[in-house]
């Protein structure tokens, strides 16, 4: 995939028509909500792409369990714009650090996939997409991150690693969705919503 960078960043986003593939049943109010939501929460994440084994990967997370709708959640490093972030780029960039160690100068920017809103939280999340030609050292932060994992490009371009079935939210209720599955850990809701716009959009280069 890296080697097919420049023509990724020319690609059409796929917006909404990507994202509800793998909606939650009970998300599919979302717009709605935003409509309604005068003054969201502006928040970035960063989705690393990176070489590892011969094979591009991407870098996620698994946050620590928490009194809050994101407990325990499968997640991209990223949080709220700060004022002194400057822009939401550099929002990304600096919780990417701040969550696993990365240096701020050290990622490739690509380009910004489109936004998500997440109704519980009333988050606006703006993705944007980096590439690192070496992964450093990196180190979590305790207080936030449980687990830092490494994803193969090739398992979410696997049409059979998308999934459908109970999930088990922090509040302790169950509701079905969509789901990629990695070595037991469910990405779903912002996050595998993100993964898909970024699955079909790369898919269209046939890499």
């Amino acid at each position: 995939m890296l080697s097919h960078i420049d023509r990724f960043k020319h690609l059409p986003l796929l917006g909404t028509d990507a994202h509800e593939v793998v909606l939650p049943e009970m998300a599919r109010q979302r717009a709605m909500a935003m409509q309604r939501d005068q003054n969201p929460r502006i928040s970035s994440v960063a989705i690393t792409m990176f070489p590892e084994a011969g094979e591009t990967h991407l870098l996620l997370i698994k946050r620590q369990s928490y009194k809050g709708v994101h407990s325990g959640q499968i997640a991209f490093p990223g949080g709220k714009q700060e004022v002194q972030d400057g822009s939401l780029e550099s929002t990304a960039r600096r919780e990417m650090k701040e969550e696993i160690g990365i240096p701020t100068g050290l990622p490739n920017l690509v380009r910004a996939l489109s936004e998500v809103y997440i109704p519980p939280s009333r988050f606006l999340v703006h993705p944007f997409v980096f590439y690192i030609n070496a992964l450093p050292n990196l180190v979590k932060q305790e207080r936030e991150v449980s687990q830092v994992l490494k994803v193969p490009l090739s398992l979410i371009l696997d049409d059979d690693s998308i999934q459908f079935g109970g999930i088990k939210m922090s509040n302790g209720m169950r509701i079905k969705s969509p789901y990629f599955n990695f070595d037991g850990h469910q990405i779903w809701g912002a996050t595998a919503m993100m993964l898909s716009e970024l699955r079909h959009m790369i898919k269209q280069l046939k890499v």
